[in-house]
């Protein structure tokens, strides 16, 4: 399995998984920039959700349509099985790395 996640890959990632169960594009980008005190622009974002969908990391739901959004639904993400595995390889690589020993993914 590929585990080699890219930074923006992991930290979509992680604030899916801080957002559930309610992780969409926009609270994507509010936890983001909460998170790491900048700007992400949304079509990283969505371009980053393109891609873990891809490989099967997350999945996608759609939510219920409303009216201040014309009418149009959210769609939600969670992680897969397959993408906490990559992200938790991932992150525990960069643990090593630094040389620190962590017993998950997320402290």
């Amino acid at each position: 399995m590929d585990t080699n996640l890219k930074q923006a890959e992991q930290v979509v990632m992680l604030a899916i998984m801080r957002k559930q169960p309610n992780a969409y594009g926009v609270s994507i980008h509010e936890e983001l920039a909460k998170r790491l005190g900048s700007e992400v622009p949304m079509a990283t974002i969505y371009a980053t959700l393109e891609k873990l969908q891809t490989k099967g990391f997350v999945k996608s739901r759609q939510g219920e349509t409303t009216a201040e959004r014309g009418g149009r639904a959210k769609m939600y993400f969670n992680i897969t099985g397959k993408g906490q595995a990559a992200l938790n390889a991932s992150l525990n690589a960069l643990d090593r790395l630094r040389g620190i020993k962590v017993a998950g993914a997320m402290a």
